[in-house]
């Protein structure tokens, strides 16, 4: 091996060297790029998982609001199966009412009907006493004529006879 040999070795050696070096930092670079690229996906996966967590956040906020409000719902429904309860009772008496005013008119339109029928014997009897009190002022018209004409007869005859007769109030 001379020394044209050993430059020879030298620059094959070199040569395969520089193939291996190449050939290594092509793969280092595709190592690089790789972790390049995994580091994106790591930070895209984090951005995600922070827009996630926010989402989560924010449902959170909006169960619990919900919930709240589920409460305040179901405190109204409460209050107002109350009121339906209470309108019911009060229907239920009116109802009743209602029924009793019924059974009194029925009552009243039967003490009408009674008043009624009242009326009509008192307007019967009423006449029946104007035309008594027709005659009775007849009869006694008659009989007040009578008495004035026996009176006037007594008076007349009374005054004939004054010159015979005394009328003396002593009392023997």
């Amino acid at each position: 091996m001379d020394e044209k040999d050993i430059k020879e070795i030298e620059e094959v050696f070199k040569h395969h060297i520089g193939i291996l070096s190449e050939d290594f930092q092509h793969k280092l670079d595709i190592v690089v790029e790789g972790h390049q690229m995994l580091n994106e996906k790591i930070d895209l996966v984090q951005n995600g998982q922070q827009e996630i967590t926010k989402r989560i956040d924010r449902i959170e906020l909006k169960v619990i609001k919900l919930e709240g409000s589920q409460t305040r719902l179901e405190q109204r429904q409460g209050r107002l199966e109350q009121g339906q309860e209470r309108l019911e009772q009060r229907q239920e008496r009116l109802e009743q009412g209602q029924e009793r005013l019924e059974q009194r008119q029925g009552r009243l339109e039967q003490g009408q009907g009674r008043l009624e029928q009242g009326q009509e014997r008192l307007e019967q009897r009423q006449e029946r006493l104007e035309g008594e009190l027709k005659k009775v002022r007849e009869e006694l018209g008659e009989k007040i004529d009578g008495i004035t004409a026996d009176l006037t007869a007594h008076r007349a005859d009374t005054e004939i006879h004054q010159a015979h007769y005394g009328i003396s109030e002593k009392k023997d």
